[in-house]
């Protein structure tokens, strides 16, 4: 019995338990595309309240216009400037609400799910493509992306839309196909920061084209137009905005990013070995490390069945970040700067899934049903973050509670980056984190975030003025409000307080 026939064997073993209609690999692929949508746009309604660096990056598209988007950020944030701008023009265009400011993660992460089926399709056999579609669709960290205003949904839809094309345009004469992507470079280096090693794996992955055709010129004056575009967007980036948002605060946060030289050359490749791994489990949880053996089965698999530079194309973008961390130019660790690989990862896990299937099958039932609750424990963790999202700290509802009890006159104070977003429009009754202003007089309103309730009581009580009563005080997840007043108040000011000096 041949291995595939193996293959789709066990397959049609592990949807048994499944309605009919339901059991084809196209029903099943369909199936797992519409609940992937359906996740994302759950998400987007859902419309949690916005998170520390999602609220910084937020605070930048509005305090900023389109030229001072080029330059540095504020909060030692760091954006493709692309991006920066497409946000800044919807803000101007839908207002400036989370649903707006999340509107294109959203659209680039149902985007490029839609994508990523026909390029399975183009990739795969038929028995890998639901599996690809199921790691793709319920992958919990891009729903995540999905509904946040951050760039990374972006960099999943370009690494998805850069093979999409590549396989779309293979019947194309290589000139042709050269100059299309020469046209298309600049636009994917100023919208997403790993566009440059997307766009240097398609470089290597023509190039056995450009040498099957090494007699005639124009091939070779395309791809030269090619590799000047790149280059000259790439430049212009590095030495602009790129280098402009740099600073020592974020390299201090990437220290994980880069080789630790500092250990000894002999800890570097124990270093490279983790931060990979790490990089498939953030594209691919929960097991997305331990899922490496079907990657490279996978990947090798394609490479013999004469998909070389589709390989190369998936993998070269990993190899080049790599390398770039060893020149210290960007960082290679198990984090939301690698989720760009993930249509990579998924594509080449899904091709190794057959034939890993059918080897097991021949060997141990056990073996074979372990892989599968492997592949299906993305699914099993999408499922229980649904229905017990992440807490982050409900400073939506705080702020709501808030602006509804506010007095004319009273003065808003917080502690962190959600704050100035969530209380912008109150002008200089709002004091920021770290801003000097002259002692509110009469009632201040405290909002404060912290994980634990001790480390709340301790901001509070370094936030409240000296001698000032406090008044009434609720409690929101990981925020706590409390109104505090000044001495000597009347007291009309308290009056409404439910409870005394606690809600």
């Amino acid at each position: 019995m041949s291995v595939a026939t193996l293959g789709q064997r066990l397959s049609a073993r592990c949807l048994g338990v499944l309605p009919a209609r339901l059991r084809t690999a196209g029903a099943l692929t369909v199936l797992f595309l519409l609940i992937g949508l359906a996740l994302r746009v759950y998400g987007y309604l859902r419309n949690p309240s916005l998170w520390h660096d999602e609220a910084a990056l937020v605070l930048n598209v509005l305090g900023k216009d389109f030229a001072d988007l080029l330059g540095p950020l504020f909060f030692s944030e760091a954006a493709p400037p692309l991006f920066l701008w497409v946000e800044r023009a919807v803000v101007l265009l839908l207002g400036d609400s989370t649903y707006a400011l999340r509107l294109l993660p959203f659209l680039a992460g149902c985007g490029a799910l839609l994508l990523f089926l026909p390029l399975a399709r183009r990739l795969l056999s038929p028995a890998a493509v639901p599996w690809a579609v199921l790691l793709f669709a319920l992958n919990d960290h891009l729903l995540w992306h999905a509904g946040e205003a951050k760039p990374y949904s972006i960099d999943v839809l370009a690494a998805t839309a850069l093979p999409v094309i590549w396989a779309a345009t293979r019947g194309w004469n290589l000139p042709r196909q050269l100059l299309l992507f020469a046209a298309v470079a600049p636009l994917v280096v100023f919208l997403v920061y790993p566009g440059c090693f997307l766009l240097g794996g398609l470089m290597l992955a023509l190039l056995s084209a450009l040498w099957r055709e090494r007699a005639r010129p124009r091939p070779w004056l395309a791809y030269g137009a090619l590799a000047l575009s790149v280059g000259a967007a790439f430049v212009l980036l590095y030495l602009g905005p790129a280098r402009a948002q740099r600073n020592l605060q974020m390299e201090a946060c990437w220290v994980a990013g880069f080789p630790p030289w500092g250990r000894g050359w002999w800890a570097v490749p124990a270093w490279v070995l983790k931060s990979t791994l790490d990089g498939l489990c953030y594209c691919c949880a929960p097991a997305g490390n331990v899922l490496v053996v079907p990657l490279v089965v996978g990947a090798i698999g394609l490479w013999r069945g004469g998909e070389r530079a589709a390989v190369v194309l998936l993998l070269a973008p990993l190899g080049l970040a790599l390398v770039a961390s060893f020149l210290g130019g960007y960082p290679y660790f198990g984090g939301r700067v690698l989720v760009y690989i993930t249509p990579a990862v998924v594509l080449l896990i899904a091709a190794g899934v057959p034939p890993a299937l059918a080897w097991l099958l021949a060997r141990s039932r056990w073996a074979a049903a372990g892989l599968v609750g492997l592949l299906l424990a993305a699914a099993g963790t999408v499922a229980y973050n649904t229905a017990f999202p992440y807490g982050r700290p409900d400073v939506a509802a705080a702020s709501r509670y808030v602006l509804a009890e506010r007095r004319p006159g009273d003065v808003v104070r917080g502690n962190a980056w959600e704050d100035n977003y969530y209380f912008r429009h109150l002008g200089s009754g709002f004091i920021a984190e770290g801003t000097s202003s002259s002692a509110p007089v009469g009632r201040l309103w405290l909002v404060v975030i912290a994980a634990t309730p001790q480390e709340r009581e301790g901001t509070l009580r370094d936030l409240a003025p000296d001698g000032w009563e406090w008044v009434r005080r609720r409690e929101f997840y990981r925020t706590t409000v409390l109104l505090v007043q000044a001495p000597g108040a009347t007291a009309q000011a308290r009056h409404g307080a439910p409870g005394g000096p606690h809600e």
